[in-house]
């Protein structure tokens, strides 16, 4: 499942931002309602509300790193509770990551679709369809996964969605489209090139293989 470093990354940065400006988020909120219902009532009330989440979101990404799925009971409580905020989204994304680690790529796949679902935070949710995309392929759902890439439309992961079409071109053995893919994935924003050349290069020596066995059974054939 290659891309989750990068992806971690991106998710990670997304994390700090939350718990840094989340308090923050709730108390524009306030502010812009004291005027209907008096400040502070809802100053002190919603403010205590969110560091009370912040510190069960806390205790929840401690046993998710600590039992990874043995915690999955307790992860999936606080999800059911806060499935209207951004701390569910993350876990759900955390849980996944440890359904992947252990191959429970059915249980990834919940996890996913659900945050592709149910989820309004923005800046998560094509993370999430990616990841949701390759998750598919390992289950040979190729048709799910072409969908899931489909519905990505932000212009900054063009490239990424291009090279895990590719990726499920190959999987499927049809290298053409995968080549294609590739291509389309070497001229998108942010492309890996490297990487990309890499599986072009991969794809040019399969092809020459089959060639040699073809060619190769031919000649026994004419014999």
């Amino acid at each position: 499942m290659e891309g989750y470093a990068t992806e971690e990354q991106q998710v990670e940065a997304l994390k700090s931002w939350w718990k840094s400006h989340g308090n923050a988020v709730i108390f524009g909120t306030v502010l812009g309602l004291a005027g209907l219902v008096g400040f502070r009532y809802y100053n002190d009330s919603q403010l205590a509300a969110q560091e009370e989440l912040s510190a069960a979101y806390d205790t929840v990404v401690t046993e998710l790193s600590e039992n990874g799925l043995a915690a999955k009971a307790t992860t999936q409580t606080f999800i059911d509770a806060n499935s209207g905020n951004a701390y569910a989204t993350l876990i759900a994304l955390q849980l996944a990551a440890e359904a992947v680690k252990k191959q429970d790529f059915a249980e990834a796949e919940t996890q996913l679709s659900w945050i592709a679902t149910n989820s309004n935070q923005a800046s998560i949710l094509p993370i999430a369809k990616i990841r949701l995309a390759r998750v598919q392929a390992q289950l040979e759902n190729f048709d799910a996964a072409q969908a899931t890439l489909d519905n990505i439309t932000l212009d900054t992961f063009a490239s990424k969605k291009a090279e895990i079409k590719g990726d499920i071109y190959v999987l499927q053995g049809d290298l053409n489209a995968a080549r294609s893919a590739y291509e389309t994935a070497l001229m998108g924003v942010g492309a890996n090139t490297q990487l990309l050349q890499l599986k072009l290069d991969d794809l040019a020596i399969a092809n020459v293989a089959d060639d040699l066995d073809a060619a190769i059974a031919g000649e026994l054939n004419d014999q």
